[in-house]
């Protein structure tokens, strides 16, 4: 039975509904940030203060959203952000939300942590999505994850640079978050309070992170997953890495992870384009100035920049993390 989406009216609607339909610890995962959540929270509150610029008497027809990202033409700007575990907040999730983008007309990111395999996904839409890349100490397993990428004719490699060391998350420790999972009696309480999300679970066969288990050495079970992950993140990531991918690559390569005008810059006399400025960082890291400040500078740095004839660069869209993870949960 199809949700019926009459009465949504707005993104905290749905997540609202995500709230009541989800497991606890799954769902804190996803609107949650790390350590005391002070980068989390600056982010909403800066983003309150954004407002549009109205003009009037101008003739409105035609008008379009309509642009291209990374040569690629799309409906808006706007594109969905990889996101972890998204297979978790509902069954199939990372396929739902590309089959959702690829409707819509926007690209879609499959994160390495997704449930669902870059194989699933491809075989479950016709569009071409983007893949988003995290290094890790296992290289040979980071080069099969690209020519994977590859063979599935992904459109786009994002690589995440800001993700090399784990921040603590909180209430995932409380809520027995880990891999595998490790619930406390509370838990276990309320997900018998879950019985919708129970049961699409257990109609999947896509319950644990498929890109890897399977495929990264020594790696064939959720439980070899656990002591594999927690050593896997590489601090090494260096400039000279980005170049290597981006060679093994061959297409087109997005950074994403910068949050410093000095870094931006680096980026850009690397011949590195385009940068994806996130502000999803709160998920992982807690900065002295929140993504969402940062992001004003760099902008208006490159801008002065541009004027100037050094480089050229362009400000085009915005990528979507959470609104994408609570759609597939609507009533």
């Amino acid at each position: 039975m199809k949700p019926d989406l009459s009465k949504i009216t707005c993104i905290e609607d749905l997540r609202v509904v995500a709230k009541r339909k989800v497991p606890k610890m799954f769902y804190d995962y996803a609107d949650t940030g790390s350590w005391t959540e002070h980068t989390y929270r600056a982010n909403s509150r800066d983003f309150e203060d954004i407002q549009f610029r109205q003009r009037v008497l101008v003739d409105m027809t035609g008008r379009t959203l309509a642009t291209t990202m990374v040569g690629q033409k799309v409906h808006m700007p706007v594109a969905i952000a990889p996101t972890g575990l998204t297979g978790m907040q509902h069954a199939d999730g990372e396929i739902l939300g590309a089959r959702a983008a690829e409707k819509f007309g926007v690209p879609f990111t499959l994160s390495t942590m997704s449930i669902c395999s870059i194989e699933d996904v491809a075989e479950n839409t016709s569009a071409p999505f983007w893949f988003q890349l995290y290094v890790m100490r296992d290289r040979p397993f980071m080069e099969d994850l690209i020519h994977r990428a590859q063979a599935a004719k992904c459109s786009a490699l994002v690589l995440t640079a800001d993700l090399q060391v784990l921040g603590q998350r909180h209430k995932d420790i409380k809520n027995g978050l880990s891999t595998p999972p490790k619930p406390t009696l509370k838990n276990w309480i309320n997900l018998a309070t879950k019985p919708e999300w129970c049961m699409k679970m257990l109609n999947t066969q896509r319950r644990t992170f498929r890109n890897i288990v399977g495929h990264a050495q020594n790696v064939g079970d959720v439980s070899s997953l656990s002591s594999w992950t927690a050593e896997q993140f590489d601090p090494r990531l260096s400039w000279d890495d980005v170049s290597r991918i981006k060679d093994l690559w061959g297409g087109k390569l997005i950074i994403k992870g910068i949050l410093d005008p000095e870094d931006a810059e680096l980026a850009v006399k690397s011949g590195q384009m385009p940068l994806w400025f996130p502000t999803t960082a709160a998920a992982n890291w807690m900065v002295p100035h929140p993504p969402s400040k940062p992001c004003p500078i760099l902008f208006l740095r490159w801008a002065v920049t541009l004027k100037f004839g050094w480089i050229a660069a362009s400000v085009a869209a915005k990528m979507c993390s959470k609104p994408w993870r609570w759609g597939p949960r609507a009533p």
